[in-house]
C-alpha cells in the first residue's frame, strides 16, 4: 500500500467501525423494546391468550 492510501484506508476503516457499533446499538434498542413489550403482555394475559394477545400485537404494529 502507498503512503498516500493508507490515511483513506484509515478513515474508511474508522467509519465501518463507527457504523458497525451504531448498527449494535440500534438492535440493541430495537430488542429491548421488543423484550419489554412481551414482558408488559405476558403479565396482562395469561396462557393461551398471550398468544392471540401477540399475534394482534405484530399484526398492528407491522404498519409502523
Amino acid at each position: 500500500m502507498s503512503e498516500s492510501r493508507e490515511p483513506d484506508a484509515r478513515f474508511k476503516t474508522a467509519l465501518q467501525v463507527v457504523g458497525i457499533v451504531g448498527m449494535v446499538g440500534m438492535l440493541s434498542m430495537v430488542f429491548h423494546k421488543g423484550f419489554v413489550d412481551m414482558a408488559a403482555l405476558w403479565q396482562q394475559h395469561d396462557g393461551a391468550d398471550f398468544l392471540a394477545a401477540l399475534a394482534r400485537y405484530v399484526l398492528r404494529n407491522l404498519a409502523g
